[in-house]
């Protein structure tokens, strides 16, 4: 790293009250090609929802509703979670901010409650696992915002949105922890969002922005080793980044995750999404995003030829540059399309890329082909399970039920040469459908059922106490069948205190709980783990900045 450099972040660390240093860190290895497994699918979930305290089917434990609320007015775009509207073939649902409704309701991202972490254990349940191929992916990335303006640190100005997803990741890697699942969980950085909205924290140069991005990587290093939960690679933590190379050059990025490194003690393999692979001399791994640029110049004859170019193009010049970077390794990416509710947020211009069964087909078989030709193709990074503000959703919604979910579930098994299941896909579609909406419209005349209430089994059950059997389908042996631990709830509301949380008054040291805090050795097997305090004092929702023609934010 430069000194000029080394020396703005010193300084921008004395201004945001950072602890931290920016020692170069000698110890990484680019090895991630010969250390990574055979299969590593990671689906990406963006976790920025809440529930309203006021929420009329209830108060939810949230301070707003995150990102299920966004106005443009200048598009004639309004909606309010709190109020119903006539979905077509569906009845009544939320109105949130996207052109669908999720099947199960309207939801928390952030662990607060007892009805949040059954959404939690629902979604881990939809991991592949050695008795259940599930939706045929291995691990969540539930990015973050920010940790330094959440409750981590609730003497820093705070953001409620940014707190819903430091939460969110928090309540899974407890609840993963508490279920004895093992490399099911990746900490994943939004590294743009100093960037776009630093300025509102007092975060206003490059050496700030690179300070702060920094720290919140230390920060997530060490939850991310703490927890056993955690994607581990040759023991080694795998971080996840949201990057853009307009903003932070690969050289400056090389002294962020190495600071980073250096200040956790945690040496970790770094997994970035661009298309530069000028990248790949910072990180172990590469995938691209997803891209209208590049959807746009595609061709074909129809739908499935176009995503096969499209898919082709987008990975390019990732393939063509792996051989140039030793040891690193290319993540494929797959999208179920892109149908933009905000019109490119308050521009009002539509933004698309079909959501026809097609265009995923299309991207499975690129990359089945690819990795059929010899290229070695072991891992996957499925983008998005819930953006429902952009349309790039693969959670399941009121119309088309489940049919993204196993549509990638048989897209990977092409990719990864799964047999055909059909038993299998019926009970994961069971599952989800059966699991009901907690957040409905009856309080609007619509059907109120008791809804989202039931336990939901995560593991395995255990067979011969050998701590789980590989599968014969698939499935990814060596994770832990510890008899099928259901959620079981808080003890004392939503926000119940928890021994070893700094955020809770009188609490003990030496425990680790949602804080995760550097010292902290973890608690295993504590189904009550990742209940966090401390409610955000800001009601200000993420608005993100307007993409560039080619990216897609």
């Amino acid at each position: 790293m430069p000194l000029s450099l080394r020396r703005g972040l010193a300084f921008a660390t004395a201004l945001l009250g950072l602890t931290f240093t920016v020692p170069a860190f000698a110890g990484h290895t680019f090895d991630l090609a010969t250390t990574m497994p055979d299969r590593l699918s990671i689906m990406f979930a963006m976790s920025w929802f809440g529930i309203e305290s006021t929420d009329p089917q209830g108060g939810g434990a949230d301070p707003g509703y995150g990102n299920w609320l966004q106005d443009f007015p200048a598009c004639s775009l309004s909606n309010d979670p709190a109020t119903c509207q006539d979905f077509p073939g569906a009845g009544l649902q939320r109105s949130i901010a996207s052109k669908r409704r999720p099947l199960a309701g309207i939801y928390s991202s952030s662990g607060r409650d007892a009805e949040s972490l059954r959404r939690v254990d629902l979604m881990l349940s939809t991991l592949r696992r050695p008795c259940d191929r599930a939706g045929g992916f291995d691990a969540w990335a539930i990015q973050i915002d920010s940790v330094r303006f959440t409750s981590k640190y609730p003497k820093n100005q705070q953001s409620a949105t940014w707190d819903l997803a430091y939460r969110a990741l928090g309540a899974f890697y407890d609840r993963a922890d508490a279920a004895g699942l093992t490399n099911a969980v990746v900490a994943a950085d939004d590294a743009t969002v100093y960037w776009h909205f630093g300025l509102k924290y007092g975060v206003s140069t490059q050496a700030d922005r690179l300070a702060a991005l920094q720290a919140d990587l230390a920060d997530l290093a060490t939850m991310a080793a703490s927890h056993a939960s955690g994607v581990k690679i040759n023991g080694k933590p795998l971080l996840a980044m949201y990057v853009d190379a307009a903003l932070v050059s690969p050289a400056e990025f090389q002294g962020v995750l190495d600071g980073a490194r250096a200040a956790s003690g945690v040496d970790f393999y770094a997994l970035g999404t661009t298309l530069d692979s000028t990248f790949y001399s910072a990180f172990d791994a590469l995938t691209p995003w997803v891209n209208l640029g590049v959807w746009g110049n595609a061709q074909g004859a129809n739908l499935h030829d176009q995503a096969v170019d499209y898919t082709k193009q987008l990975h390019a010049k990732l393939v063509g540059a792996i051989d140039t970077y030793p040891g690193r390794v290319m993540f494929g990416a797959l999208s179920p399309g892109f149908d933009d509710y905000t019109e490119n947020w308050g521009a009002c211009q539509a933004r698309e890329i079909p959501r026809d069964p097609a265009v995923l087909a299309g991207q499975t078989d690129y990359l089945a082909s690819l990795k059929q030709s010899g290229f070695p193709l072991k891992g996957t990074y499925l983008e998005t399970w819930d953006d429902w503000t952009e349309g790039s959703e693969f959670e399941p919604d009121v119309t088309e039920g489940t049919d993204k979910i196993v549509a990638l579930r048989q897209g990977l098994g092409n990719v990864f040469g799964d047999p055909a299941d059909a038993p299998g896909e019926a009970a994961l579609t069971a599952r989800w459908t059966g699991f009901g909406q907690a957040r409905s419209c009856c309080f609007a005349g619509g059907a109120c059922a008791d809804a989202g209430s039931d336990p939901v089994v995560v593991v395995c059950p255990l067979s011969s106490g050998d701590g789980g059997v590989p599968s014969s389908d698939g499935g990814p042996p060596g994770m832990a069948g510890d008899g099928g631990v259901p959620y079981v709830p808080p003890s004392s509301g939503p926000d119940a205190a928890l021994p070893g949380n700094p955020e809770t008054p009188g609490a003990g040291a030496g425990v680790s709980s949602g804080c995760n805090c550097r010292t902290a050795p973890p608690v295993m097997g504590s189904p009550g783990l990742g209940i966090m305090i401390g409610l955000a004092s800001l009601s200000w929702v993420r608005r993100r900045r307007a993409p560039s023609p080619a990216t897609r934010r």
